[in-house]
């Protein structure tokens, strides 16, 4: 193996980046699912079970992440999508601006994953 196929098969620091917020928006969503379960109502509670069903989804993308495939890198992007709707109807039903906050990691790893040095690794 020559110098230049070595340093195709190392993973971009944008996509360790990436794995790294899309951990962190796991545990967000799996501590904010489980803290707001208290919540009156059966769209309150049936929206917690979702923040922790997405949660695991999330840690399952940023684990596929470590190797390059081009379903992998649509994969999080998609759940990104889902995660920035997802706020917004946290934010309509619980009106905490926190929950707004929340769509700043899902935008990163959007932006993230669609610069060139991480599109070239996942080709």
């Amino acid at each position: 193996m020559n110098h230049n196929e070595a340093s195709a098969l190392k993973k971009p620091s944008a996509v360790t980046f990436v794995q790294v917020l899309m951990y962190f928006t796991a545990v967000i969503n799996v501590v904010n699912g489980f803290l707001s379960f208290g919540s009156t109502g059966l769209f309150k509670k049936t929206l917690c079970i979702a923040m922790i069903l997405v949660g695991c989804a999330a840690v399952y993308v940023a684990a596929r992440l470590n190797k390059p495939s081009e379903s992998n890198r649509r994969a999080a992007i998609v759940l990104s999508g889902i995660l920035i709707a997802f706020r917004i109807v946290e934010f309509a039903v619980w009106y905490d601006i926190g929950f707004l906050m929340g769509m700043i990691l899902p935008v990163f790893v959007i932006w993230r994953l669609n610069r060139s040095e991480a599109r070239s690794w996942f080709r």
